[in-house]
């Protein structure tokens, strides 16, 4: 019997559907099942031999070919009874196929318009979040932007208080920062001979903490500090070893001019660190000089 009354509701029309359940009448389905049963069990425990080897290899394939018939026939009629409910299938897919192809359609056209929309709201943003980024004194293209802040829903609120907590964090970061290189650059000026250079340890504040820093800053320095006194006894020995004549200087024991002296003028630009440091490497190796003009 048909199923009264299953209706497909479009707009204001109301389509009736009648459904029937699949039907199958297969009267001599016991006789055919105590036939087969009767087959399969009669092979369950039997043991196959040497000499029934030939026998019993026809034998599975006659069991083979009626397992074969009784798919066949199974899958022949599921597919007669199943042709109404794929048609159906086929024919409700191909409708829905079409609104889904108008309203991708209109799609594109409403996107223009969103787009439109999220570039204009971005563009907002961008002013508001530079007044903030002036406010703390911040370069705006350190703030990492959401892309959620150009939706519609985003209110302006919510954008300000999500951007100056990352500005909260970037300004304490620029502040320990800036902490940080005063720190090095103090420990830098504050040594003795050898002199060193702030700039390569500020530069290792990317990828170093500030007491790993100052510990190798302290390495380095007796390094150098070693190196030099090695240069210079090295150097005291070399000068005991000879004396000036004029422009040149004689080995003492065997007359031999060691080396030649050169006097050249300079004028040297650079900032009050750098002219600081080479000032001390001048000193450090003994290198005469005098202040020519201003």
């Amino acid at each position: 019997m048909p199923i009264k009354n299953e209706l497909i509701v479009f707009g204001d029309t109301k389509y009736k559907l009648e459904i029937a359940p699949a039907k199958v009448d297969f009267d001599g389905y016991q006789d055919l099942k105590d036939k087969i049963t009767k087959i399969a069990s009669d092979w369950n425990n039997y043991v196959v031999t040497k000499d029934s080897y030939n026998s019993d290899k026809k034998t599975r394939a006659e069991l083979n070919k009626l397992k074969s018939d009784l798919d066949s026939k199974r899958l022949e009629f599921v597919r007669k009874a199943s042709d109404p409910i794929n048609q159906f299938n086929d024919q409700l897919k191909d409708l829905a196929g079409r609104v889904k192809s108008a309203a991708d359609h209109i799609g594109e056209g409403l996107k223009f318009f969103d787009d439109q929309a999220r570039k204009a709201k971005h563009q907002q943003n961008l002013i508001l979040l530079g007044t903030i980024a002036q406010e703390y004194g911040i370069a705006l293209q350190k703030l990492e932007y959401d892309a959620k802040w150009d939706n519609k829903t985003a209110s302006r609120s919510a954008i300000e208080e999500s951007a100056r907590k990352q500005f909260d964090v970037i300004l304490q970061q620029e502040n320990a920062r800036k902490e940080a290189i005063k720190v090095i650059q103090d420990k830098a000026e504050n040594y003795t001979k050898p002199s060193m250079v702030a700039n390569p340890y500020i530069n290792m504040l990317a990828y170093k903490g500030l007491p790993d820093i100052l510990k190798q800053m302290d390495s380095d320095h007796d390094y150098l500090l070693k190196q030099a006194q090695k240069q210079a006894e090295t150097k005291r020995k070399q000068l005991e070893a000879v004396e000036q004549h004029g422009d040149k200087y004689i080995n003492k024991n065997t007359g031999e001019v060691v080396d030649k002296i050169y006097t050249i003028t300079l004028r040297l630009t650079g900032t009050k660190e750098q002219l600081t440091q080479l000032s001390k490497f001048i000193q450090d190796w003994g290198i005469k000089y005098e202040k020519v003009g201003k």
